[in-house]
């Protein structure tokens, strides 16, 4: 007899006389597939972010399927005929997938958040005109692209309003174009607004 027919047969013959096997076996291999699969999260959440809307759950099937491979069952872990077993793991791989697609909701609402905010809480860099100046601790304001620097304890929207009205005080002597610099000062790096053609120089942070 091969190992895999004794393993059948040892099986069937163990499923018939065990008893609590369902709750064991279920809880176990729920147990096992969602530990895997919350251990790779953060990939599952990568992949799923590349494609589409409407795609999502079957690349979460398919991550789950791929993830979540059959795992050889101890005698302890309950008795089961193999039919049986694979209706178990199938049933709870459906119970993953629900989790995990109402994870991956969760965790779109809390990106699209942090966008807003970041929209909302961010200027765009008057140095390279590409990033965006991003408050990144209590005191520095930093580009997120070109890593222009500078500390002070305005916060963006006060930066922001220091801009506009140095623009609209310079635009009142002098319509040549006011360009952004930062340099140090005694203590820090401060921004600075300069025309090149009047003169013009006015600390901003």
């Amino acid at each position: 007899m091969s190992s895999i027919e004794s393993k059948i047969k040892n099986r069937s013959a163990n499923y018939k006389c065990g008893k609590n096997r369902n709750v064991n076996f279920r809880d176990i291999m729920r147990h096992r597939y969602k530990s895997i699969i919350k251990n790779k999260r953060e990939s599952l959440l990568e992949q799923v972010r590349n494609v589409t809307y409407e795609m999502r759950e079957n690349e979460v099937t398919s991550f789950i399927d791929k993830t979540c491979i059959k795992i050889d069952v101890d005698e302890d872990d309950g008795f089961h005929s193999l039919d049986e077993e694979d209706k178990i793991i199938d049933e709870i791989k459906q119970e993953i997938l629900d989790e995990e697609m109402k994870w991956i909701c969760e965790q779109d609402i809390d990106y699209n958040v942090y966008l807003q905010h970041l929209h909302n809480s961010s200027i765009e860099c008057p140095v390279c005109h590409t990033g965006n100046l991003i408050k990144s601790t209590v005191n520095t304001i930093s580009c997120d692209v070109c890593h222009t620097s500078i500390q002070t304890f305005l916060e963006i929207d006060a930066l922001k309003n220091n801009m506009e009205n140095t623009v609209a005080e310079h635009s009142c002597v002098c319509q040549s174009p006011i360009e952004c610099i930062v340099f140090p000062t005694p203590y820090d790096n401060s921004m600075f607004m300069l025309c090149n053609v009047c003169q013009f120089l006015f600390q901003i942070s």
